[in-house]
This record gives structure tokens, C-alpha cells and sequence, in this order.
């Protein structure tokens, strides 16, 4: 079970305090009483433990940050450690790495009710804007996810403790396939990001994670993932949820596919296909159509993804 790690008063009186140092990284395994983090209050320096044991899924807080009492710090997951059986090596993956995404995607499965919804896009228009807009086809996608959620917040909710909890900012994962093993580098707070904005912080972070320079603080916090494998050949696929997130977006690859024309005459378009991946718990099949459906009314009007990052959503 996923449980909020949130910041207590660490003394009478605390109203805030300021992440000075994490004790621990995603993925490691703490007990009670092991040290978590360091915060500054007054010119002191207190030490924050763990009061539960489990593996740290998720750290939402970057060191240096100074939050009020009662802020999520981190995400803390409390299945029993399980016990790591000897791997062959696999000549340019991490085994390390495999075995974390293996067992997070094995527990998201087995306790997270997922459903599936599946839209298809007709992408001319993107196609026509990306060469003169020097941008991608997948930046287009984030930029409208991201508008997307703006209309839809639900959507943008982790399940933490038993209950949906709607995050206030955006921070989008993005699945980049490397060497080394998949990664998920985040975008964090890029609500108010303009196309060209997200999309040179997109390669900044994919270009890093080819080449093993992520820092740990660019892999926390995310509360939506896109995952891309239209590059591949994919036509469509389902994605696991990484939890405590609400939801997933599969993108599959562009393909022409014979479609009726508004005369109602046949006609070729270049149409993608999105999968959106839900926690039945936190979406039921109307949110989920409903999200899909706008997303769908961006990508097929992209010259509105445009608007610069300070606009009005």
C-alpha cells in the first residue's frame, strides 16, 4: 500500500522549514527510525525519520525548497521487501535498473484496477506545423497533454493513503528507452510552459538520460506519464500506471489509414492512436473519454498549442 511521507512540526510552533539534505534515493528500502531528510528551522539544523518501513517510491521535494507543515514530501510504498533472485547479465543493461522497473510495474498491476480507453487522432495538421515550428511530433503531444490536464485536474490526481489527492502543479514523465535501461525523466512544473518551452526541456532531459546524467532530483515528482513507443513501429499498446499516479498515456506510431472526407469521398489521413491507461479508483470511464476527447481537439488543431507558457488556461 502506497503511504504519504508528509512534513510533521518538528518543533513547537514550526510553521515551515527548508529541505536541506535526502538521506535516501527512489527506489531504496528505509525502516522506522532511519533518517529521511535534514530541514533548517531558525538557524537549526532537524532530522526527519521514517515511522514506517517500505521502499521510497516517489521524493516530490527538491533540496534547497522550503515548505509549509504538512506538505507531501515523499511517497512511501509498504509491500514486503522482496527477495532479489541472481540475474544473468544482459550486455548493456542495468540489472539494477530492470529489477526496480520489474517489481514497481509487477506491484502497480497487481493492485491497481486499471481500465483502458483508446482514440484515434488525425494528425495532418500536426505534421504540416512541426517543420516550420522546429519541433516534434511528441512535443506537440506533451504540450496538449499538458492543456489537457488543465481542463480535466482530476486526471492529474495521485492515490495516496486510501484516497485521490489532485496535485496543484503539472509534472509530466516522459518514458526515454536508453542502454542502461528505461528511465523516466520529469518535466517538472510545466503548466504554464509554452510549445518551444517544453520542447527544448524535453530534449534536454532525454539527451541526459542517453547519457547517464540524470540527476535524481529530475526523476521525482511526476504526476502523469506519456509513454512513446511510436517511434518503434508500435501501431497501439497498453502502459502499466506508475503508481501513485492516476493515469498513463500509450502513443502509438502515425500510419495512413482510409478515412471519409467531409464531401464523403474516401480519403488517406495519418492517424495515431492514444491509449490512456486509468485507476478505476480515480477515474471512472467518462473522465477518462473525456480527457482522451480533448486531447484529441488539440491535436487536431495544434496551431492553439502555440500560446506562450504565461497564458490563461
Amino acid at each position: 500500500m502506497l503511504s504519504p511521507i508528509i512534513l510533521p512540526p518538528l518543533e513547537e510552533s514550526m510553521q515551515e522549514a527548508t529541505l536541506v539534505r535526502w538521506h535516501v534515493q527512489e527506489g531504496c528500502r528505509v525502516e522506522p527510525g532511519v533518517p529521511l531528510a535534514d530541514f533548517a528551522i531558525g538557524g537549526k539544523t532537524l532530522l526527519l525519520s521514517a515511522r514506517e518501513s517500505g521502499e521510497v517510491v516517489v521524493l516530490r521535494i527538491e533540496e534547497g525548497c522550503t515548505v509549509p507543515v504538512g506538505t507531501l514530501l515523499a511517497v512511501l510504498d509498504r509491500a514486503p521487501a522482496a527477495h532479489d533472485e541472481p540475474s544473468p547479465s544482459v550486455p548493456g543493461k542495468s540489472v539494477k535498473v530492470r529489477r526496480i522497473i520489474a517489481r514497481k510495474m509487477q506491484e502497480s498491476w497487481r493492485t491497481v484496477p486499471h481500465f483502458f480507453v483508446t482514440v484515434a487522432v488525425d494528425m495532418t495538421d500536426v505534421i504540416g506545423l512541426r517543420k516550420s515550428l522546429g519541433v516534434t511530433i511528441n512535443d506537440f503531444i506533451l504540450a496538449a497533454v499538458v492543456r489537457s490536464l488543465h481542463e480535466h485536474p482530476w486526471v492529474n490526481s495521485l492515490w495516496l493513503d486510501g484516497e485521490a489527492v489532485e496535485q496543484k502543479t503539472i509534472s509530466l514523465a516522459m518514458a526515454v528507452a536508453t542502454e542502461g535501461g528505461l528511465y523516466y525523466p520529469v518535466l517538472s512544473d510545466c503548466g504554464r510552459l509554452s510549445l518551444r518551452e517544453l520542447s527544448r526541456r524535453a530534449a534536454e532531459l532525454a539527451t541526459k538520460a542517453h547519457e547517464g546524467r540524470l540527476e535524481r532530483r529530475e526523476m521525482a515528482g511526476g504526476t502523469f506519464t506519456v509513454s512513446n513507443m511510436g517511434m518503434l513501429g508500435v501501431e497501439s499498446f497498453s502502459a502499466i500506471i506508475t503508481p501513485p499516479q492516476a493515469a498513463v498515456l500509450a502513443v502509438g506510431t502515425i500510419r495512413g489509414e482510409v478515412v471519409v472526407e467531409e464531401d464523403g469521398e474516401p480519403g488517406i489521413a495519418p492517424m495515431l492512436r492514444l491509449t490512456l491507461s486509468a485507476d478505476h479508483r480515480i477515474l471512472d470511464g467518462a473522465d477518462a473519454a473525456e480527457f482522451l476527447g480533448t486531447l484529441k481537439s488539440y491535436l487536431e488543431a495544434p496551431i492553439t498549442l502555440e500560446a506562450k507558457g504565461d497564458c490563461e488556461f
